[in-house]
């Protein structure tokens, strides 16, 4: 009898590529802890015969310098010669070939504050004659990531950077500038990078009119790096660029397997400690897709390799899903199901990557989008919650998307029907909901902004009330500051004694209004009394300001029950909240 298969299981054996040979003549990034000249590195090294000493980044505290010579040496033997000659370097590692290693820690102490410049947030315009989210639109939908621009907003004050290796059909996008990474000539062949823009943000159709993204009024660049090739700088470079440029939220969805290098780890360092004025940038990233198969295998790998840079803990890896919800299935031509993404422990989200609209054209028509359309949408998806709740960390993005998060489709395609049954492993989710085809499930726009600026709609979403949490997100008129929301949000997402005690109390509000009866069966005061608690816990640490208004808060609350007479303001609210949650579905 053979033994059931565990429901993570699925044939884990990402195609490994061939490896290249680390000898040649030197060609390597020389990280430096400040600012050194060229002329003085090519001074150390004259022995190896430079050719080109180039600086590719000197803005604190990343220094890096490109070195090319004749002679054969390893990059140990270059980081000797520079330190005898009294340069201080952190690291000197291969321009051209895939890395491991760790870079020594990146030292941002006395690194100046990231400067956006002249790089301009967009401020907000109204999209209530935004088109219906049906036909080649319904990655906005339901079946999408559910964007709601009564609760979401649009996007502004947020930088997106976009990283591509294509310039095409950018005459369409509304850019605030084109930057071009290690490019000499920029290839115009696909609109690849243009369509990861317009899925983000949106583009002027060639007819005229706009077509809005998720996020219609957050502020693009397109940063243009060389097609994958025999260098592993590019797209490092690209990314740490940007980040100190003051992007928000950084997108790359060209091919970077086997780029993986220290640079790489220094960029990613640099985003999660210095982007976004210390809170950290949002790095995203497709799964990519590996249908060849292992030498010892029937069976396409479809697996996303632990050492690709999607796969590194700091960047959030999205795969892609279609209009049902569920991982993305497409027919061949043979009429077989079969996947367009890899699997793997790293993915994080799952976006809609089935055919999106085609954003230039008036004419209704799809575009193939995969795995970098999704990750497209999602780095939407966090423009939208970034402009809810501009004061959210990085990790607290991430708890924020991971609670919020619907869960995926269930699959729906017969084993007749599938190419290849192994190609729709793993069968289950592990009991953190998490699985390496759909990730913690598909991103919900609605459901994270209005639990990233509210901590009633916080808690609301988390015991199920998703249409109560959004409606109460989307009133202008609520009982505290919109600060005061913001800032208990981010305590609710890092202390989770606090945040029982905020569900506890959405779960209480869902039974009482239920049957609105049970409330006199509880002791009079007793709701006043646990928001008090919640209150008080909210006050440890938070701003004067904010420390004020809770303090004012909770003398209503002790004065309600004082008198017997709860506050009018707080009973008008749980009357609107007993509302919203009396529609709730059953």
């Amino acid at each position: 009898m053979s033994r059931a298969r565990p429901p993570w299981e699925f044939p884990y054996a990402p195609v490994a590529a061939p490896r290249r040979a680390a000898s040649g003549p030197v060609d390597v990034v020389v990280a430096t802890k400040g600012h050194v000249a060229p002329a003085r590195i090519a001074g150390a090294l004259r022995a190896l015969g430079v050719v080109e000493v180039r600086t590719l980044l000197d803005r604190a505290p990343l220094h890096w310098t490109r070195v090319r010579a004749t002679a054969h040496a390893s990059p140990q033997d270059v980081a000797g010669a520079l330190a005898g000659a009294g340069v201080t370097v952190r690291y000197v590692a291969s321009a051209r070939h895939e890395s491991m290693l760790l870079a020594p820690p990146v030292d941002a102490r006395d690194a100046p504050r990231v400067d956006p410049g002249d790089w301009r947030p967009r401020t907000a315009r109204s999209w209530s004659g935004e088109a219906a989210k049906e036909g080649t639109r319904w990655y906005l939908g339901a079946h999408g990531v559910h964007v709601d621009r009564a609760v979401c907003g649009s996007g502004a004050g947020v930088r997106l950077a976009v990283i591509d290796d294509d310039a095409a059909e950018a005459e369409h996008l509304d850019l605030d500038r084109t930057v071009s990474v290690e490019v000499d000539a920029l290839s115009a062949a696909s609109g690849h990078g243009a369509l990861m823009v317009a899925w983000s943000v949106g583009a002027r159709r060639e007819r005229g009119g706009f077509a809005p993204g998720v996020a219609p009024d957050a502020s693009p660049r397109l940063y243009l790096v060389p097609k994958a090739g025999d260098d592993v700088v590019a797209l490092a470079l690209a990314i740490a660029r940007a980040v100190l440029d003051g992007a928000d939220v950084v997108m790359c969805a060209t091919y970077v397997s086997g780029t993986s290098s220290p640079m790489l780890d220094d960029a990613l360092q640099v985003a999660a400690e210095l982007g976004r004025g210390g809170l950290g940038a949002l790095v995203v990233m497709p799964t990519g897709r590996e249908s060849s198969s292992p030498g010892d295998s029937l069976h396409a790998s479809l697996s996303l390799a632990l050492g690709d840079p999607a796969a590194d803990p700091r960047v959030h890896c999205a795969a892609p899903c279609g209009t049902d919800g569920g991982w993305f299935l497409w027919r061949d031509a043979r009429g077989r199901l079969r996947p367009f993404a890899n699997r793997g422990p790293s993915v994080r989200w799952l976006a809609p990557g089935d055919d999106l609209d085609y954003p230039f054209s008036t004419r209704e028509r799809t575009c193939h989008a995969e795995s970098s359309g999704a990750a497209a949408v999602t780095a939407g998806v966090m423009a939208l919650v970034l402009a809810t709740n501009p004061t959210l960390t990085a990790p607290e993005v991430h708890a924020l998307l991971e609670r919020t998060a619907a869960a995926p489709a269930p699959q729906r395609a017969s084993d007749r029907e599938l190419a290849d049954p192994f190609d729709v492993l793993p069968a289950g989710r592990d009991p953190d909901r998490h699985d390496a085809k759909h990730g913690y499930g598909r991103l919900d726009a609605a459901r994270a902004c209005a639990g990233g600026g509210d901590p009633v709609a916080l808690a609301l979403a988390a015991v199920g009330a998703s249409p109560a949490a959004e409606a109460w997100a989307a009133r202008a008129a609520r009982p505290y500051s919109a600060a005061l929301g913001r800032w208990a949000v981010r305590v609710l997402l890092g202390r989770a004694d606090v945040d029982h005690a905020a569900r506890s109390l959405a779960r209480h509000a869902r039974l009482v209004a239920a049957a609105r009866a049970r409330s006199a069966c509880h002791a009079q005061g007793a709701v006043e009394r646990q928001l008090g608690v919640v209150v008080r816990e909210l006050m440890r640490g938070a701003p004067p300001a904010l420390h004020a208004e809770l303090g004012e808060l909770l003398r209503r609350l002790d004065a309600g029950v004082r008198r017997a007479e709860p506050d009018p303001v707080l009973t008008s609210a749980a009357a609107l909240l007993f509302e919203d949650l009396s529609r709730e579905p059953a």
